[in-house]
């Protein structure tokens, strides 16, 4: 009877419980109903960024028999998705999962597909031989950086030779697209990250598929002068590049160049630096701002040209015609910029807009950036990891997100208003859009340029309103006089309007806290950062509150995490140790490895004039090492440290010091050291970062932090 009785209860009590579940259930898939695909774009990254993530190179075929077995429970629970609410989401959890495995296969056949033959040690010099691919005008009269393919290599076999190698050439008098030249040049790998965690130039060229870095020592020998080799697109920019250099004058000409052809090479360091620092960089990084000014110009104009033929307004759908217009305009700015990857994902986009257009649906949906996403995603994965598909996303998601939101407001204002406060309604807008822009791409440029234009909105509100209604159209114009000898009726416009984005840049960079500098952080609370901005703008219901109090516990770790105390170089050459409070970066040398310093100041939140070269004689005030013509020697955080410049140095120093970094090769069992980091170490596994406490020591190397992957190549010094 008492067992019985217990089973009733309990059976009331489970039914009771699974009621419960379902019905919650019920009521988050009925929220979620309408940004379900919304969905799809998020876990397809998650596998590409695993896939990325990993340590190891994974084998294929286990990925891809996972991925098929997911899509057959898939089907399977897609076939009893209706008879529970846990079984439907049970479906959606296992599309999800699906998605994740098809996202981290499609990233790795990319990489497979890729597969750039890189050159593993420097070579110079070495004779080269190569047809060339495409030609960037450096600024100053550095002369040109030029892509090189069919290459032959002296001393390298055809299974060993780089598919492509990217060199400068100061004298390039007369090069062009298409030519065979030989040179004497000097090569080296592409670089590996300076710092453990840092930004891996390698892995970028690795799917460019460019496998050495270099430059010529003398003017390259043209052996096939092709005639007509450059296509009529080539043709067309170089044109314009010509007429360019004849209508205006520098520094306006390299910008003009820039957002007319795509190369950017031309512009110098002090204008560049002013735009970041004013938070305009994006008006000279050509993507999807410049791809979209120029479709909504050609749609703007070439509606209003038709609507004032009343034939045509009332026969035919001139909205549509336009939006046409406007996709074939965009398509061909992005062949004569020359067509990179944010272009293309920018082209994209503007393509699904117009089309939308065409076909009567609204341009601006949250479902049209995820398809958009995920095209770009599924033929271009590496995408995922580069600055400019996570800014340029990011921006057009909470844009749409944020002006969805308020659109109803928005519109009752502007039904009703006159001139006056339509002025208004624009320069707030503008405004608006700016701060919820540079809101969402904060975390981006803090995480990969640690710095953050804090006068952002002031330059915006001068520079985008003459880039959208002056330079841009003028632009457009000019594409089509410049062929009919008509270039000057534009290009005063054009330049003065340059000059004034130059001049507001310097005025804002130059105002005092005009730049917030902050030191770089872990990937993890990036990552939960991404994620819990995507979870607030597709999240339906109160629980994507639960964002706010995460993003402020990461900015709290952000402002609280400590970098490395010793950061060793590639080859020792230079070697880095921060203050107690981080304020200071103490460089053994200021003459060799000047890129890598600039990357370990940046990386520290702190300007390349800030640095600190420590004393070779003795000591210095705040540093925490005594120092001779053979090395230093001192006690940081409770550890004794020693940095040995020779091998008498790691001598004396091995039964001395806990931490032993030295320049020359040290025998580990004649070295008595707990941690020993010499030139075999860094030669093997990379730049070094180490990390001190009062009862700990962390040491990580490049290697230890992106593992071994098809890009990954240490040994950049070999000789």
């Amino acid at each position: 009877m008492s067992c019985l009785l217990f089973n009733y209860l309990f059976g009331r009590y489970t039914g009771a419980v699974t009621q419960q579940i379902q019905e919650l259930i019920d009521d988050i898939l009925a929220a979620q109903k309408n940004n379900l695909f919304l969905w799809a774009p998020f876990f397809f990254a998650v596998g590409i960024a695993i896939y990325f993530g990993l340590k190891f190179e994974p084998v294929f075929i286990m990925g891809f028999g996972c991925l098929c077995l997911s899509a057959i429970v898939s089907f399977l629970l897609f076939l009893n998705r209706d008879l529970s609410s846990i079984s439907k989401a049970l479906f959606l959890l296992s599309l999800a999962f699906c998605l994740v495995l098809l996202g981290f296969c499609v990233a790795q056949a990319r990489s497979i597909l890729v597969h750039t033959q890189m050159i593993t040690k420097k070579m110079s010099p070495v004779e080269v031989i190569g047809n060339i691919e495409s030609i960037e005008l450096l600024s100053d009269k550095e002369g040109s950086r030029v892509i090189l393919h069919n290459l032959e290599i002296e001393r390298l076999k055809s299974g060993d030779t780089p598919r492509k190698i990217r060199l400068k050439i100061r004298q390039d008098d007369d090069l062009q697209k298409g030519q065979r030249i030989k040179i004497l040049a000097g090569l080296n790998p592409p670089g590996a990250p300076v710092i453990p965690d840092g930004f891996d130039f390698q892995r970028m060229s690795y799917f460019e598929g460019i496998g050495a870095v270099g430059f010529a020592y003398a003017a390259p020998q043209i052996l096939k002068d092709v005639k007509n080799a450059n296509s009529m697109l080539d043709d067309l920019r170089d044109f314009f590049i010509l007429n360019i250099d004849q209508e205006a004058q520098n520094p306006e000409k390299s910008i003009i160049i820039a957002l007319m052809t795509g190369q950017r090479g031309a512009i110098n360091d002090s204008n560049w630096d002013a735009m970041r620092d004013a938070g305009l960089a994006h008006l000279l990084a050509i993507s999807g701002l410049h791809v979209g000014m120029v479709a909504g110009v050609l749609f703007f104009f070439s509606r209003l040209i038709m609507a004032s033929f009343s034939r045509l307004t009332l026969h035919y759908p001139i909205k549509k015609y336009a939006a046409g217009i406007a996709l074939i305009g965009a398509a061909f700015y992005t062949l004569m910029v020359g067509a990179p990857i944010p272009t293309q994902r920018a082209l994209i986009m503007t393509g699904f807009m117009m089309v939308a257009i065409m076909v009567d649906r609204s341009p601006f949906s949250m479902r049209l950036v995820a398809v958009a996403a995920l095209v770009v995603l599924f033929f271009t994965p590496e995408s995922l990891t580069s600055v400019g598909f996570q800014m340029s996303f990011a921006a057009v998601v909470s844009l749409i997100y944020f002006y969805e939101v308020i659109r109803p407001y928005w519109r009752a204002m502007h039904s009703q208003a006159g001139w006056v406060r339509k002025v208004a309604l624009y320069f707030i807008g503008v405004s608006l859009t700016t701060v919820i822009a540079g809101a969402a791409t904060g975390v981006f440029s803090l995480y990969h340029f640690q710095h953050y234009a804090n006068y952002g909105i002031i330059a915006n509100l001068v520079a985008v309103p003459l880039m959208a209604f002056m330079i841009m159209p003028l632009i457009v114009l000019s594409y089509i006089l410049m062929p009919l000898g008509l270039s000057w009726i534009t290009f005063p416009f054009i330049e003065g309007g340059v000059s004034w984005v130059l001049a507001t840049a310097h005025w804002v960079s130059n105002l005092q806290g005009a730049v917030w500098h902050i030191a770089s952080f872990p990937h993890w609370i990036f990552i939960v950062m991404v994620i819990s901005l995507w979870f607030w703008i597709v999240w339906q219901g109160r629980l994507k509150l639960i964002v706010i109090p995460i993003t402020l516990i990461m900015l709290g770790l952000i402002s609280v995490y400590k970098q490395g105390d010793i950061l060793i170089s590639s080859k020792v050459d230079l070697v880095a140790l921060r203050d107690n409070d981080g304020s200071k970066l103490w460089l053994s040398t200021k003459r060799t490895e000047r890129y890598t310093a600039d990357q370990w100041m940046r990386s520290s939140g702190l300007a390349a004039e800030e640095k600190i070269k420590w004393p070779r004689e003795g000591g210095a005030d705040g540093f925490p090492l005594i120092c001779d013509t053979e090395g230093c020697r001192g006690e940081i955080k409770s550890h004794k440290v020693a940095i040995a410049f020779s091998q008498t140095a790691w001598q004396e120093d091995c039964d001395w010091a806990d931490i032993l970094i030295s320049q020359t090769p040290v025998p580990y069992k004649k070295c008595a050291s707990p941690y020993v980091i010499d030139f075999f170490d860094v030669w093997r596994h990379g730049p070094h970062a180490i990390w001190l406490s009062d009862d700990r020591v962390k040491i990580k190397s490049v290697e230890d932090a992106r593992g071994k992957r098809p890009w990954a190549q240490i040994a950049a010094n070999k000789k």
